[in-house]
């Protein structure tokens, strides 16, 4: 009885944890044109269409962008830096990341074991360009899409695995992994 209990908490502690999200993106050209040095550190500047921006929301996502990628650039030995230490003259090299958030949903597991279904689906579109600081740079665009389903859930991904499935993806591409 024991073993069936500890099993059956087991699996019920992986599956609330939720599945990786599945990121969608766009055809790109290839590496960023990024110097050694700039791929060592990184800033990122979150901004939003109309829609996202005036999302009750929108500070809360926000921030949690910022964690995510904080945590996926410590992952593959890139520091994130504030956007002011980065823009400050005599700043050293870094890639300046540029989100537009074209649209989103924000979905917390919380919401969808509470109601269910009833929480709709998490989704993110957005666009990303890459320039190399201190010059400015450009060096490359990108879009990054994500999207759960309310068919797969609680299991289904929500708007921080999301966020935490693009950052990983933006972190490569300038770490150039």
């Amino acid at each position: 009885m024991h073993r069936i209990l500890s099993a059956l908490l087991i699996t019920l502690s992986v599956a609330l944890t939720g599945c990786a999200a599945n990121v969608q993106r766009g055809a790109d050209s290839g590496k960023l044109a990024l110097s050694a040095a700039a791929t060592k550190r990184m800033a990122m500047d979150v901004q939003g269409s109309t829609t996202a921006k005036t999302s009750k929301d929108w500070d809360q996502f926000r921030a949690v962008w910022q964690i995510e990628m904080s945590e996926a650039a410590k992952l593959q030995g890139l520091t994130l830096v504030p956007l002011e230490t980065a823009l400050a003259p005599n700043a050293e090299p870094t890639t300046l990341v540029t989100v537009q958030v074209n649209d989103y949903r924000y979905v917390t597991r919380a919401a969808r074991v509470a109601v269910g279904i009833m929480t709709g689906n998490a989704f993110i579109d957005s666009d990303v360009s890459f320039s190399e600081l201190p010059s400015g740079t450009p060096v490359g665009k990108r879009k990054y899409a994500t999207s759960s389903s309310a068919m797969q859930g609680v299991f289904a991904p929500m708007t921080e695995r999301q966020l935490q499935g693009i950052s990983e993806e933006i972190v490569r591409e300038v770490s150039q992994r």
